[in-house]
C-alpha cells in the first residue's frame, strides 16, 4: 500500500556541514588581562618620561652657560614644564598602582625624581605671623602683562579702581593706548598719582602706579639687542626706602635671549642686594622656578614672594601652566599671602603678593 511505500523510503539526511569550525562573524575580543597589561605598560612608560622631564631641572643649573649653550638652552626648555611633568606623572603613577597593585612600587624611583624635580625650587620668603600683620603695615604688590594685542582695557580699570587694588602696580606690555586709557579715567589718576610710565610700541614697554611718592625714578634703555628697557625707582612707604625695579626681559627664544634674560635677572637683583634696606623686583619675567634664571636671583638675595603659582597661558581666566610672572623681594620682608589676581583679558594673569617689613 501507499503507506507501506513511503515507509520503505528512507528519511532524508540531515544537511550536512563541513568538519571544520566556520569562522566567527566577529573578530576575537582581548581579554581583561591583556587590556590592562597594555594600559599598565603605557602606564609605567609614562611615568619614567615624566621622570626624565623632571630631570632637566636640576641639569638645566648644573650644566655651564659657557659650554654648550644651545644644551644648555634646550635643557631649559624642557625644564619649564615640571608643572605638566608632575600631573601627568601622578595621574600615570596612579594608575600604574592601580593596575600592577603590589608591584607598583618598582615606580617609586622615578615617581620620587618627578615629586622632588618640582618641589626644589629657590628659596621663598618666610611667612609672617599673625601678630606680626596685626602690628605691622602692608605693602601690596602687584604685576601684570596686558598683551600688546589689548584693545580693551575695562577689566584693568576696574581692577585698579576696586577696593581689592594694589599700592603698587607694575605692569609689562605697556603701550600708548595703555597709557590714555588710565589717563583718561579720573578715578584711577586720583588713586596712583605717582607714576613711571615709559610706553612702547613693542612687548616691552612698561610702567610703574604707585600710591606712594616715587623718588629717583629713572628708565634704562637697552644697551644691546638681546636687553630690554628696564624701570628703576625708590618708593617712599612708611617712612622708609623701597627700591623698586621693574622688567620684561626677552623670552627664551634663544641662547642668546635666555642668557640675556638670566644677567638681567642677576644684575637686578645684585643691585637691589647691594642698594640696602628693603627691595622689590616684579614683572613677566619669562622664566620659572626650576630655570638658572631665578636661581641666579636668589644666589643675590633676591626670595620669591610665594609659591610658583602658573599665570601663562591665561585659558578661560582660570587654567594657566607655567609661573612666569614673579615678585622678588629682599630678605627684609615676611609674605601675608600670594595669589592671582583678576582676568584682565590678557594671555597672561596678574600676581598679587602682600608684604610686612619684619
Amino acid at each position: 500500500s501507499r503507506q507501506q511505500a513511503l515507509r520503505r523510503i528512507p528519511p532524508e539526511a540531515p544537511h550536512s556541514t563541513t568538519a571544520t569550525n566556520p569562522a566567527p562573524l566577529h573578530p576575537t575580543m582581548p581579554s581583561r588581562s591583556s587590556v590592562s597589561q597594555f594600559f599598565a605598560i603605557r602606564a609605567q612608560w609614562l611615568v619614567w618620561l615624566c621622570a626624565l622631564g623632571g630631570l632637566t631641572a636640576p641639569l638645566s643649573r648644573a650644566l655651564p652657560t659657557n659650554h654648550v649653550p644651545w644644551l644648555q638652552w634646550l635643557v631649559e626648555l624642557a625644564a619649564h614644564w615640571q608643572w605638566v611633568y608632575a600631573t601627568l606623572g601622578a595621574v600615570a603613577m596612579g594608575l600604574a598602582a592601580w593596575m600592577l597593585r603590589r608591584s607598583a612600587w618598582r615606580l617609586a624611583v622615578p615617581a620620587l625624581v618627578v615629586a622632588g624635580s618640582f618641589v626644589w625650587q629657590p628659596a621663598t620668603l618666610p611667612p609672617a605671623a599673625e601678630p606680626d600683620i596685626a602690628n605691622a603695615k602692608v605693602l601690596k604688590v602687584g604685576t601684570a602683562n596686558l598683551n600688546l594685542d589689548t584693545t580693551d582695557f575695562t577689566p584693568l580699570r576696574q581692577w585698579l579702581a576696586s577696593a581689592d587694588a594694589p599700592d603698587v602696580v607694575f605692569l609689562q606690555e605697556f603701550t600708548e593706548l595703555a597709557q590714555r586709557a588710565l589717563d583718561d579715567d579720573t578715578a584711577i589718576a586720583a588713586r596712583y598719582p605717582h607714576r613711571l610710565a615709559v610706553p612702547q610700541p613693542d612687548p616691552f614697554g612698561l610702567a610703574i602706579l604707585s600710591r606712594h611718592p616715587l623718588a629717583d625714578a629713572r628708565a634704562l634703555q637697552p644697551r644691546t639687542d638681546y636687553d630690554t628697557l628696564r624701570l628703576h625707582a625708590t618708593l617712599l612707604w612708611q617712612g622708609q626706602p623701597v627700591h623698586l625695579s621693574a622688567l620684561h626681559p626677552m623670552p627664551p627664544l634663544s641662547s642668546a635671549y635666555a642668557q640675556a634674560r638670566d644677567h638681567a635677572l642677576r644684575d637686578e637683583a645684585l643691585r637691589l642686594s647691594q642698594s640696602g634696606g628693603l627691595g622689590v623686583m616684579a614683572g613677566d619675567l619669562n622664566t620659572t622656578p626650576w630655570a638658572r634664571g631665578l636661581w641666579g636671583a636668589e644666589q643675590a638675595q633676591m626670595r620669591r614672594a610665594g609659591p610658583g603659582v602658573p599665570t601663562w597661558p591665561n585659558a578661560w581666566g582660570w587654567l594657566s601652566v607655567l609661573p612666569l610672572d614673579h615678585v622678588l623681594a629682599s630678605p627684609g620682608w615676611q609674605l601675608v599671602e600670594a595669589h592671582t589676581g583678576p582676568d584682565l583679558g590678557s594671555d597672561h594673569r596678574p600676581m598679587v603678593v602682600r608684604l610686612v617689613a619684619r
